[in-house]
């Protein structure tokens, strides 16, 4: 059964607008009495159509649904600007795995150069995949693409575990540093998790990251491409503590 995220103005007016309608009545060709879930404020409601006009969809709310499909811990991915349309698979597959929120990072070896002209938009389109992908995957929450901003102008301080996935450690055979700090983990921790884009991270970043309290890890003798690393991090911690 499909969700959908939406507004309070439409969850206290039960009237669906734009998108949502357009959605339900031409693609899934939604009729009167189809249920659907909505999801407003980290809870979810079974939802019932009752009218379908011509340019929305009135609904009632039937109940609403116990559950928590959220990772047990709070996940930030600092992800180095990669090229193309990666960062959009990351933000779409780093959801449906449980991120949190997700910072595109510009670093030094990043190749793409942002227009500030066409930021909002850009970021208008990330959060929107987000949104999409958080519905399909039954998320409680929608992570947040936060600002595109360069690595020295983050703030990384409400962080309780920071993560640098760093390919020489795993060259150098390390592989005990993030298997510990999974383990070590309670839910009121928040982890932040940069990953490099492309060109790797350079080792001015390493020595500025470390002085901000990162620990390098090691992800397996196999070196990930900057777009998988996340979802290796995800599943990783799912396993540890979804799948006791």
């Amino acid at each position: 059964m499909q969700k959908f995220f939406i507004s309070l103005n439409d969850f206290e007016s039960k009237v669906l607008s734009s998108d949502i309608a357009y959605q339900i009545k031409n693609v899934l060709r939604g009729r009167v009495k189809d249920q659907f879930y909505v999801g407003l404020d980290g809870k979810t409601f079974l939802a019932e159509i009752t009218e379908i006009g011509n340019k929305d969809v009135k609904f009632r709310v039937v109940e609403e649904v116990a559950g928590n499909f959220e990772l047990p811990v709070f996940v930030s991915l600092f992800q180095g600007y990669p090229k193309g349309d990666k960062l959009e698979s990351i933000i779409k597959y780093g959801t449906q795995l449980g991120i949190s929120e997700i910072h595109p990072t510009l670093m030094t070896r990043s190749i793409v150069k942002i227009d500030e002209g066409k930021k909002v938009g850009k970021l208008e389109r990330l959060n929107k995949i987000a949104k999409e992908a958080a519905e399909q995957s039954f998320r409680n929450v929608v992570p947040v693409i936060k600002d595109i901003n360069k690595l020295k102008d983050l703030d990384f301080s409400s962080y309780t575990i920071k993560l640098l996935c760093y390919e020489e450690s795993a060259k150098e055979g390390e592989k005990s540093a993030f298997k510990r700090a999974i383990q070590s983990l309670t839910s009121k921790d928040r982890i932040a998790v940069l990953v490099g884009p492309e060109g790797g991270i350079t080792p001015e970043e390493v020595n500025y990251l470390e002085n901000q309290g990162f620990i390098r890890v090691g992800l397996g003798p196999r070196i990930l491409r900057t777009e998988t690393v996340i979802y290796y991090i995800l599943s990783a911690i799912s396993y540890e503590w979804e799948l006791k």
